[in-house]
């Protein structure tokens, strides 16, 4: 039976845990709006799997740059200067970050791209841990039920934000699920 504490020490392990990457995608997407599973399939495909260092390092780039380039952030975004951008990711992501000004000064200096911001405020703790629940519940529609989350998914957000340490009997909903349990009948 899979636990936080399982979750943070084994989905890191690649370089890209899928919290991490389902933190990006709310991050810019808003909170309030439920991820899509075919959509993290295909990102989780691109940086993930068997990949040595410097193969995970350039997905992770190229995610990264790829994801600046969607008509989602362009919309949002492409009208504001630097730090317009920096501030409002800032507001998304639920708080200021220590290097706040670090990040703006580069953008503003060119030494640092939009899609090299966006990815240190993503792997920031700030941002993990905002998102960490949301994605957690997140992870378990996708990983569980191969699916978009339903409504029932806010309930379970709660639930670890009431209580984080109730995260084993979330895991046990969706093991023991009809749903779930269907998917393995012949």
């Amino acid at each position: 039976m899979r636990s936080r504490a399982c979750l943070r020490d084994v989905l890191p392990f690649r370089g890209v845990p899928a919290t991490r990457l389902l933190c990006l995608s709310l991050l810019l997407d808003r909170v309030g709006q439920k991820p899509d599973y075919a959509a993290f399939a295909l990102t989780w495909g691109r940086v993930s799997g068997f990949l040595d260092a410097t193969q995970l390092e350039a997905a992770k780039t190229q995610f990264a740059n790829d994801f600046t380039t969607r008509a989602a952030f362009i919309n949002q975004y492409g009208a504001m200067n630097n730090a317009q951008v920096r501030g409002c990711a800032i507001a998304d992501g639920g708080g200021d970050l220590s290097n706040r000004q670090v990040l703006v000064n580069s953008l503003s200096a060119g030494t640092l791209t939009r899609a090299q911001a966006l990815r240190q405020i993503a792997e920031s703790g700030e941002v993990y841990a905002k998102y960490y629940n949301q994605a957690f519940v997140v992870m378990e529609y996708f990983g569980y039920l191969r699916r978009d989350p339903d409504l029932l998914y806010l309930n379970w957000i709660g639930v670890l934000d009431a209580n984080p340490a109730d995260s084993r009997r979330m895991v046990e909903g969706f093991v023991d699920a009809t749903e779930y349990r269907n998917r393995f009948k012949q």
